[in-house]
């Protein structure tokens, strides 16, 4: 019920269309009701059983009334005009309702159409800037496929299921309350008759309910995994093909997918028992009342009293909006079970937070300080239980170049995932300009650095599009500056088209070395305050790699310049080299020094050359 009420709360801002969907449904169930009154009188004139009332009735707010009324008036057409004009009088009053109940049937769809498509834009906007916004350590415990599965089928599923309230809330119980008004305004004991099946419905509806949420939140969770199997089927497509994995690959899915085709089969079996079985009780309900009738209302006999027929027709067309409600339940437990897994994404711990009144901050002035540094991606209480770092210290000085080496998995892309707050640190602090980098705005602090990956990320695009991703405001010489210092300006003139070049899903359409010469032009091309290249020239030639240093020495003596690397070509003629080692810093200085320590460096070196 909680989901339920979050979701309904996307509607306020339709507080107008709501308004006009309501009127809209309401007319239509009063026209539908006169519309069906027509039917009567129609077959009544049709098979000479005119009932005659010589005197206009007196008003009284009762079935009777109106049907007595109608029978005086179309008693003085049949007298004046004869029984063919009566019943095409009767048929042009028919037409004419049945009209004006579609168009409002249609206006109220009309109006509800804003709301669908707006509540389901408004919901995938919520979703999409709380993926923008969640912490890198959300995305390490989630499977990419389930979330773009979320994102998808969920929330069309959430949308299917808002839809289906409102048709719920706006034209079924209206239509329902105006037929019950009808039924009882004609004959209170038949009416409370024919309510004697609604416990029953009731029992048997929450029953078949609780069993599809069951099954739907199960149906789901598959369907996730199975997005998480595309995605990864599609991004891993050279591995499944080059170690013959193909049929592993694709039976570990087929078990999957049966999986699920066996849970929706009972869904669907399951929901679908509903309308049917509401439609026969309500059958039941008219031929009880059929046959009870004569005892209990001999007045309205069959066949002596229009009312009765009139009673029947009404109760018929009850049936209708009665599946749609019952439908809609079904509908509603399965969109709630889609909503809680919406709500997972939605309502998950950005960890990441701004402080109150954050600093801001434009260029880096003096240094950047780690001060007694730990972490660790689970939540630890105690330093000590921190794995991943230990206790790091070091000083990054404005216009000076810090190398971080050491084996992988040591800790060294976590480093400089700290500076811009992609994650946190557990204990100590990192200052900029001696402030804690965590009082600074997060957009502030993030534009200064300009972070250049191993894992190089492009977009399905240009490559002119791709530098300049998230800048609107550069000139085409700016890029090619970027491009030329990143090495990538040659490359990409050699293209078909340049830099209209489209390159494909990540890049495909390029070799490695080129990707990460785009990222690297991506990255200059902001002009960061602090360069990070996290393994960036990893796939470069030893020509390229040498062309880009060469290159770049000018820009890191105007900026500051961090830089992870197995090569130590790369890292040769830093400033500082930090050697880490289990998530420890355990040895500091300039290439000459380290080297003469004979330490962990040292044998580094060696090993390579």
């Amino acid at each position: 019920m909680t989901q339920l009420k979050r979701l309904l709360r996307y509607l306020l801002k339709y507080k107008a269309n709501i308004l006009l969907v309501l009127v809209a449904n309401i007319l239509y169930a009063f026209f539908s009701i006169f519309t069906l009154g027509m039917i009567v009188p129609f077959l009544s004139v049709l098979f000479d059983q005119v009932q005659s009332v010589a005197t206009r009735p007196e008003f009284a707010m009762s079935s009777k009334y109106f049907i007595d009324t109608f029978y005086y008036y179309m008693g003085a057409v049949i007298l004046r005009f004869g029984k063919t004009s009566a019943l095409f009088y009767i048929a042009g009053v028919m037409v004419v309702l049945s009209f004006l109940s579609n168009l409002c049937r249609y206006m109220g769809m009309y109006c509800l159409a804003p709301i669908r498509a707006g509540i389901l834009k408004d919901l995938r906007n919520d979703m999409y800037k709380k993926l923008l916004v969640l912490p890198l350590s959300f995305y390490s415990e989630q499977r990419k496929g389930d979330i773009i599965s979320r994102i998808g089928a969920d929330v069309l599923e959430v949308e299917w299921s808002i839809f289906s309230a409102l048709q719920a809330i706006c034209r079924d119980p209206v239509m329902i309350v105006v037929f019950l008004i009808a039924l009882f305004s004609i004959s209170v004991k038949l009416s409370l008759v024919a309510l004697v099946v609604l416990p029953l419905m009731g029992f048997l509806l929450g029953n078949i309910g609780r069993n599809i949420k069951q099954y739907s939140l199960r149906s789901q969770q598959l369907l996730g995994r199975m997005s998480s199997m595309y995605e990864e089927a599609v991004g891993g497509l050279r591995v499944i093909k080059g170690y013959n994995a193909v049929e592993h690959t694709y039976e570990s899915f087929k078990k999957n997918n049966f999986k699920f085709y066996r849970l929706n089969k009972k869904v669907f079996r399951i929901s679908e028992l509903g309308a049917p079985l509401i439609e026969f009780l309500c059958i039941l309900a008219m031929m009880f009342i059929t046959i009870v009738g004569f005892k209990l209302v001999p007045e309205l006999s069959l066949g002596k009293s229009t009312q009765f027929m009139l009673f029947f027709v009404v109760f018929a067309r009850l049936i209708v909006p009665a599946k749609s409600l019952v439908s809609t339940y079904y509908t509603m437990q399965k969109g709630l079970t889609a909503a809680s897994r919406v709500y997972e994404i939605i309502d998950a711990d950005e960890k990441i937070t701004e402080c109150e009144n954050p600093k801001s901050i434009e260029e880096l002035k003096e240094k950047i300080e780690f001060r007694n540094v730990s972490f660790s991606y689970n939540d630890v209480e105690e330093e000590q239980a921190c794995d991943v770092l230990h206790h790091i210290d070091f000083t990054l000085r404005k216009g000076q170049m810090v190398a971080i080496v050491g084996p992988s998995g040591s800790g060294k892309s976590t480093m400089v995932d700290l500076l811009p707050r992609f994650y946190d640190v557990k204990f100590g602090e990192i200052l900029i300009d001696g402030v804690p980098n965590q009082e600074y705005r997060i957009s502030d602090l993030r534009n200064l650095f300009g972070m250049v990956s191993q894992d190089v990320i492009l977009f399905h695009d240009t490559v002119y599009n791709n530098i300049v991703f998230g800048l609107p405001d550069v000139t085409e010489e700016q890029v090619y500056a970027a491009a030329k210092i990143a090495q990538a300006h040659q490359f990409i003139t050699e293209m078909e088209e340049g830099y209209q070049t489209v390159i494909g899903d990540r890049g495909m359409r390029l070799s490695g070395g080129q990707r990460q010469r785009l990222s690297i032009a991506r990255a200059l091309l902001r002009n960061p305050q602090v360069l990070i290249l996290d393994e960036a020239t990893s796939a470069l030639d030893n020509e390229s790699e040498y062309l880009f240093q060469e290159a770049l020495m000018p820009y890191v003596k105007e900026h500051t310049a961090i830089v992870i690397a197995h090569r130590l070509s790369t890292i040769r003629y830093a400033d500082t080299i930090l050697f880490v080692k289990d998530g420890r810093i355990v040895e500091c200085g300039n290439h000459e020094q380290l080297m003469a320590l004979k330490g962990e460096y040292y044998h580094f070196h060696e090993v390579q050359q």
